[in-house]
């Protein structure tokens, strides 16, 4: 759950994302040429969006674009995320866009778990929609609507084929295909365990993330609390180097 997601009321459908990444992105870029690395706020937002901040529509445009992590921050306060260079500044084939854009739709608890149930084939928009509306309580109408961004989302990433087969994602250097990662990046322990967002300590909505670009068209995703010293930056850069020393 983002800061920015409504509680989910009795007789309400979960929260997830009412616009597709395409259109989120869309959003961004309007964001980050009116403000560029600045921070902004949910008035100016709303302004630049042409809207009225406190409409029931711009509050689903604002949290699909921090719920995809275009943009990150709460309250009165935000900025454009790492997520959102990853995705503007490569082609839309490369393996770190279709990453990118695989982990921003992922960022959402019911598409990424949609994505561990439905490993290698999108099923139609019905089957989906019947899926969220038995197993996660959507309300019908809802759950086609959310059905059918998860598609266009997954379009738009470049990772369905004609068929709804999900696209493994190819690395460029050497032709190699590797499968779609269906775990979210930040998801892991430590040790290499696989973790839900909400069970790290002091809760996903605590910690800042960035991307850290690599070599051979690689990333490196990293999730730190706000308050994380000098110190503690190098005993983290000590505990990497062993591991791949």
């Amino acid at each position: 759950m983002t800061p920015n997601q409504p509680k989910a009321a009795k007789g309400k459908s979960p929260s997830v994302p009412s616009y597709s990444l395409k259109d989120s992105l869309d959003d961004a870029r309007k964001l980050y040429d009116a403000f560029s690395h600045a921070g902004f706020s949910r008035t100016e937002i709303a302004t630049k969006l042409d809207m009225s901040s406190a409409s029931s529509s711009f509050s689903k445009r604002l949290f699909a674009l921090t719920e995809y992590g275009l943009i990150q921050g709460a309250g009165d306060s935000y900025k454009i995320a790492e997520r959102f260079h990853a995705l503007t500044a490569n082609p839309s084939t490369s393996p770190v866009f279709k990453k990118a854009a695989y982990d921003a739709i992922v960022a959402s608890d019911v598409f990424g778990e949609l994505l561990t149930e439905f490993k290698s084939k999108l099923p139609d928009k019905a089957t989906v929609a019947k899926r969220l509306e038995t197993q996660k309580k959507f309300l019908a109408e809802r759950a086609k609507e959310v059905a059918g961004v998860l598609e266009r989302s997954l379009q738009f990433a470049g990772l369905l084929d004609g068929n709804n087969n999900i696209i493994p994602i190819r690395d460029e250097q050497n032709g190699a295909s590797t499968a779609t990662p269906l775990t979210r990046e930040d998801d892991r322990t430590g040790n290499g365990e696989e973790v839900a967002l909400d069970r790290l300590d002091g809760g996903a909505e605590k910690l800042r993330r960035t991307e850290v670009p690599l070599s051979n068209d690689r990333i490196a995703i990293v999730a730190y609390p706000h308050d994380l010293t000098e110190a503690e930056a190098t005993k983290i850069g000590k505990v990497l180097g062993a591991l791949v020393g």
